[in-house]
């Protein structure tokens, strides 16, 4: 079931309802307030599912390689200043 979030227009009271998408929630659980609405909810989308992901140990060699090269440009920037 999808979660969704809701506040209260009177007492601004913020809350999680899972319930189905034909369900709705009438009144506000602290003060019985009707004036209530459904806010929009944080939701991911992946536009580039075929992209194939990197797993840790990868990304880890990857980091470990730049910033070795990192290292390198800046040793020569500090030679070349003396």
């Amino acid at each position: 079931m999808p979660i969704y979030v809701y506040q209260c227009g009177d007492c601004l009271g913020e809350w999680k309802e899972n319930h189905l998408m034909s369900e709705s929630i009438d009144e506000c659980p602290w003060c019985s307030s009707k004036n209530i609405g459904r806010k929009p909810s944080n939701f991911s989308y992946n536009a580039n599912k075929q992209e194939k992901k990197k797993k840790t140990g990868d990304l880890t060699k990857e980091f470990i390689e730049n910033s070795k090269e990192d290292l390198k440009n800046q040793k020569k920037e500090l030679d070349n200043s003396r």
